[in-house]
């Protein structure tokens, strides 16, 4: 399989997670697109503690973003 553009890498990626596989994407920068795949509660807890103004690395964590919407 061969990844021609980011929406034929998604697919080869959803394809082998479907069959068990376990994909730690690094084609990207958002921490739960990676190896994480899912929000961790404790990691936003940590990061409100020590970046209340979310400067640190706008953008890349989800659960923040999501927090600041809500």
């Amino acid at each position: 399989m061969k990844a021609s553009t980011p929406d034929r890498l998604q697919e080869i990626i959803t394809y082998h997670e479907d069959q068990g596989a376990f994909i730690a994407n690094p084609h990207t920068y958002v921490l739960e697109d990676g190896g994480q795949k899912a929000i961790d509660p404790i990691q936003l807890q940590f990061k409100e503690a020590i970046d209340p103004y979310g400067l640190l690395n706008p953008g890349k964590m989800k659960a923040w973003d999501q927090r600041v919407k809500a």
